[in-house]
């Protein structure tokens, strides 16, 4: 962080504009004169936006005309609408302003003519041609990027990462773009008072980069962040976003910052570091049934996903995970939040949405510098037990119960698998699901039809390229939130390679009853955290929920990371908390890959 000390490293002054939203305004420079044009070939219209300044007039003007339309009829209403605003500027008995003379002219100073399109003149030609308004010219810029959404989280909290919780960007490449990051010189005991001092405020530099660190002496302060939006070396205008809240204070030690103790360093060579992890989709926890009747303990305000979210980030950063297998993952915070926040970390991400109208699902984050992905596809279990040839024998089975059938179809549980080859090692493929089975207490029938199909999934995917690549060590790992216990037949098929329908206890859903369903493997797996108390705390219930399994022998376990105590996960009473962020806990394990002559480096 660049924080000044002795001098403020102020903004130069820039005329404030809004723009989209209350909280975002486009920052024109004094000195540029220029005419902003936006094209969409789609809908046929020319946007043109300027600032113009004259006497004691300032303002920005904004158009959006047909691509159709002749100049002329364009230049009237520039016109009609500067008169407007310089007529109003006139006291009651003054004379009306007199009219300022519109036109477009050539490089040469020469005037063009009046019935080419708008279209002609402000975009296929726009490299020739200026708006002169009256002793003024402005040139005109077609399509510069330019940022459409740019907010900041409403909840900003001393110590943990900041980054805008919103962005859109028209033309520009986030990636090229700058951020400046500024706190307020002064603090404030509220935003009352500071909405009555807003105009007062010097604006000191933080720091530049997407993402911004607060510090204990930022609480009470005003931030805001300023975009210069880039394509390359096209440049748009600056931007700023001014935060709708103060900084506040975080709340305190968090469990996850005693792990983090032991997660400093990376995993080192031939070992990948896996978490997997419920991080609480906002759209289970961000209603008033949640928040009255499933996660009673939890203070709104810490349930909100602005929170928590950075919560999660840093929680996740400070694990320094090569393999990040997450569920519940809102699609939202997943390309706003996730996918942006670890990719700063060398953490690429792909994501697979559940099926019908839920916009939630799971996702995968691996490290660039560990591994590389081959491939990735989402299956939905239903869809695959129901039409895929590989369970034409338990499709057939179900189908004897209606009931059963019923219920199966309309469950939209996915499995994620993706394929990863180690950088350090070539020879090494690890292919990788991630799911979350469904939750319904009674339901442990379903989610043995929904494990045994993702099993075999993912052998099949391992066949394929084991048969493609021969030479090649290809293993597999298999993690998420199972929604089972380890008593149950999801446990017992995985690590015992068998579980059948006859094992189930039907007694609460006679008429769901089939047999003939039995499911097999001969892989040597294992729960790499074990089976720990529980992984998942709510008033309601308790229990271990959450598994990475992994080939016993293919890889070897080198550390688990320990839980938080329970005085630690109770502090709050129950999960989620204000100081954990989901209700479900990451699980970690450090795998190191066993070696075999057939694979060993250097070869």
């Amino acid at each position: 962080m660049r924080l000044s000390l002795l001098t403020s490293h102020v903004i130069p002054r820039l005329r404030h504009l809004r723009f989209y939203s209350p909280h975002l305004r486009r920052l024109y420079r004094m000195e540029d004169r220029k005419v902003v044009v936006t094209h969409d070939e789609e809908s046929m219209t020319v946007g043109l936006s300027f600032r113009y300044q004259c006497c004691n007039t300032d303002r920005t003007f904004n158009l959006k005309r047909s691509s159709e339309e002749e100049l002329s009829s364009v230049l009237a209403r520039i016109s009609c609408n500067i008169q407007k605003v310089l007529d109003k500027k006139k006291k009651r008995n003054e004379d009306p302003a007199p009219v300022v003379p519109i036109d477009i002219k050539t490089q040469a100073g020469e005037s063009v003519s009046k019935d080419m399109s708008c279209h002609e003149c402000f975009v296929a030609r726009a490299d020739h041609h200026f708006l002169d308004i009256g002793e003024k010219s402005y040139s005109l810029d077609v399509n510069p990027p330019i940022v459409k959404a740019l907010e900041l989280p409403k909840c900003i909290m001393a110590g943990f990462p900041l980054y805008p919780s919103k962005l859109e960007v028209t033309n520009g490449v986030n990636e090229d773009s700058s951020f400046t990051w500024y706190k307020s010189d002064n603090k404030f005991s509220s935003m009352e008072e500071c909405k009555s001092k807003m105009n007062k405020i010097n604006w000191v530099e933080m720091s530049t980069g997407y993402t911004c660190f607060t510090e204990n002496d930022d609480i009470g302060r005003l931030l805001k962040v300023v975009m210069s939006p880039r394509r390359g070396e096209r440049c748009g205008e600056d931007t700023e976003a001014v935060a709708s809240v103060l900084v506040s204070a975080g709340p305190g030690p968090c469990p996850f910052e005693r792990r983090h103790q032991v997660t400093k360093d990376q995993a080192g060579q031939n070992c990948l570091r896996v978490i997997s992890y419920n991080i609480l989709a906002d759209q289970y926890a961000d209603s008033e049934f949640a928040r009255t009747n499933l996660f009673p303990s939890c203070p709104s305000y810490a349930i909100d996903m602005d929170y928590r979210k950075q919560l999660l980030v840093k929680e996740i950063l400070g694990y320094n995970g090569d393999l990040i297998c997450l569920q519940e993952v809102d699609e939202k915070v997943f390309v706003h939040d996730l996918q942006v926040a670890l990719r700063k970390d060398s953490l690429e991400g792909v994501y697979a949405a559940k099926g019908g109208t839920v916009t939630e699902g799971v996702a995968l984050f691996y490290r660039l510098t560990k591994l590389r992905l081959l491939e990735t596809q989402r299956f939905i279990l239903s869809k695959e037990l129901e039409t895929n040839v590989l369970f034409a024998e338990i499709w057939q089975q179900i189908q004897c119960s209606e009931d059963l059938k019923e219920k199966v179809v309309n469950r939209f549980t996915c499995l994620q698998v993706s394929v990863l080859e180690s950088v350090e090692n070539p020879k090494h493929l690890v292919v990788v699901g991630v799911t979350h089975l469904y939750f319904r207490p009674e339901a442990d029938h379903i989610r043995l039809l929904q494990a045994g199909v993702g099993l075999q999934i993912l052998q099949q995917v391992m066949a394929l390229y084991q048969n493609k690549y021969p030479e090649k060590e290809v293993s597999m790992l298999f993690a998420g939130d199972f929604n089972s216990t380890p008593e149950f037949d999801v446990y017992r098929l995985m690590t015992s390679q068998m579980a059948s329908f006859n094992d189930i206890d039907w007694s609460d859903k006679e008429n769901e009853r089939v047999s003939g369903v039995n499911f097999g493997h001969d892989l040597e797996l294992a729960s790499a955290c074990g089976c720990p108390p529980y992984t998942n705390y709510t008033k309601d219930f308790y229990g271990c929920l959450d598994y990475i399994y992994y080939q016993t022998d293919k890889f070897s376990v080198k550390q688990v990371v320990e839980l938080p105590s329970h005085e630690e996960v109770i502090q709050h009473e129950f999960l989620p908390s204000i100081t954990i962020p989901s209700d479900h806990l990451a699980i970690i394990a450090d795998l190191e890959f066993k070696r075999k002559d057939c694979c060993s480096a250097g070869e």
